[in-house]
């Protein structure tokens, strides 16, 4: 337990007297530094690490999809992309700028318009030295764009 104080108790004894019990002093916890917990590399702004990358990919579609809540979006009863309609865990998604409403058009200049397509844009991320997502916020064209670096001791 930390902050616990060390307490030395003596006996003195006189000539022919009871023994005396001098106060119990407490001394200081001799408590080593505790060293802070390695605290994980983070990426350069507008990078992800590759093997964060592949780990993701090697975990398997399904484990990201846990991840993001998504329906279709329909205009006029044409596909236009992915809504987002929830990312969790929020860490997870806290360096990235996509938010529930943001319309997912494109990955890797790849449609995404059926699962099998959606699939495929995901594996290609092995092969691919960056990432790049298409969509729509508030009827406005943007692109995310990540590089894809290694990790240096």
């Amino acid at each position: 337990m930390r902050g616990v104080a060390l307490i030395l108790l003596g006996l003195v004894a006189g000539c022919g007297a009871d023994p005396v019990v001098p106060a119990a002093t407490p001394k200081p916890a001799l408590v080593a530094p505790v060293a802070a917990a390695p605290v994980a590399p983070r990426p350069p702004k507008g990078a992800l690490f590759r093997s964060d990358v592949n780990a993701l990919i090697d975990r398997g579609f399904p484990d990201f999809l846990q991840r993001v809540d998504v329906e279709p979006r329909l205009v006029e009863g044409q596909f236009r992309g992915w809504s987002i309609v929830n990312l969790n865990p929020k860490d997870f998604w806290s360096d990235v700028d996509l938010k529930p409403g943001d319309i997912v058009t494109r990955v890797n200049d790849l449609p995404i318009e059926r699962e099998t397509e959606a699939f495929d844009a995901f594996e290609s991320l092995k092969q691919s030295d960056g990432l790049r997502v298409a969509f729509q916020r508030d009827g406005q064209n943007r692109v995310l764009e990540y590089k894809f670096v290694d990790k240096t001791n």
